[in-house]
């Protein structure tokens, strides 16, 4: 093996890898990808704070996706209807997208299985589960967390 094997970039790139095919196969039998998860996901809680449809581009912020890719994405998401998309009633450029009833039904069918084989994946870190997590969202742009130790009486 070359020394490029110890490098951070290549690291997480393999893990990325790995993570991926578990992921797509955890969600073949929902027959949505790892990218449509993810956006439903981020629909939904970005519903759940607001409690109205959800602007397209702020669902492509806060999901970290390319604005594009959304775009098409939510298109194959409507066509299977898992979700509503209509011209946003405030502002004419832009859609408003919703979790259709079949969406929430998926999500709740999928995410005990995505938690489970997160926890598998990620269980081998053992205490090191939430520094890893830490530092991930630091590469992410995401301000790590602060942990506070309890003080014991």
């Amino acid at each position: 093996m070359s020394d490029n094997c110890g490098i951070p970039g290549y690291l997480l790139w393999r893990v990325a890898n790995l993570w991926q095919k578990k992921v797509r196969s955890v969600l073949a039998p929902f027959e949505i990808t790892p990218v449509q998860y993810l956006l439903l996901a981020g629909l939904r809680d970005l519903q759940e704070e607001t409690g109205e449809p959800v602007k397209q581009a702020d669902l492509a912020r806060h999901c970290q996706s390319d604005p594009m890719m959304t775009s098409q994405v939510l298109r194959c998401l409507k066509k299977a209807e898992l979700i509503e998309r209509k011209n946003h009633t405030a502002d004419g450029r832009a859609f408003a997208v919703k979790l259709s009833a079949a969406g929430t039904k998926l999500l709740a069918r999928a995410e005990p299985k995505m938690a489970q084989t997160d926890s598998l994946f990620h269980d081998p870190l053992g205490p090191e589960k939430d520094t890893f997590g830490d530092a991930l969202r630091l590469l992410s742009g995401v301000r790590p967390r602060r942990r506070v130790k309890a003080v014991s009486g």
